[in-house]
């Protein structure tokens, strides 16, 4: 196993995703929490560009598939390693993002809604003169993902949450909690 494969098993340990990737939902949960992982603080390597369902690395889903397969021939090399204190506060940090989900959207719509709004306000091109407050992200989320045409209570849920978390003020959080 390379060191950033350990490292991502460690990372999912810590926020409590299963390596499963037997389905295309396993998969999407583990981009999103991954990339929303990230926003902490916690930079794992991964670059995410867009994608049909938001926020997508390539080389997430390669490592991914490559540390499965290692663990599945018998390599346990993750088990004698420990992520350090900051890579553990900052995974616990992580899941406050999208935990307690409300009632209404999927997990994993919940999950794609949190990454996209966040991308979609912090790292796709605006024009200079654009605001990139609510309705103009969820407006550009619809554009690209019509299936959320009718949802913007959803939506608005979502980035409300990011607001609280500071994710709307800032690209990624600073690596020292706010008091």
């Amino acid at each position: 196993m390379t060191p950033s494969q350990i490292e991502l098993k460690l990372v999912l340990d810590a926020i409590g995703q299963e390596l499963n990737l037997g389905t295309f939902q396993d998969r999407l949960r583990i981009q999103k929490k991954l990339y929303l992982a990230q926003l902490t603080g916690l930079d794992l390597g991964y670059r995410f560009s867009w994608y049909l369902y938001g926020p997508y690395c390539r080389e997430l889903t390669n490592d991914a598939f490559r540390l499965a397969e290692q663990i599945r021939e018998g390599l346990r090399d993750h088990e004698t390693r420990q992520l350090s204190p900051i890579a553990r506060t900052l995974s616990s940090r992580a899941t406050t993002i999208w935990g307690d989900a409300p009632t209404g959207p999927s997990e994993d719509d919940w999950l794609e809604l949190l990454a996209s709004l966040h991308y979609l306000r912090h790292i796709s091109f605006w024009p200079q003169d654009r605001r990139r407050d609510f309705d103009e992200v969820f407006a550009a989320l619809v554009d690209s993902k019509p299936r959320f045409r009718g949802r913007k209570s959803e939506a608005s849920l979502a980035w409300a949450r990011l607001e609280q978390v500071g994710l709307i003020q800032r690209k990624v959080l600073p690596i020292a909690p706010r008091n």
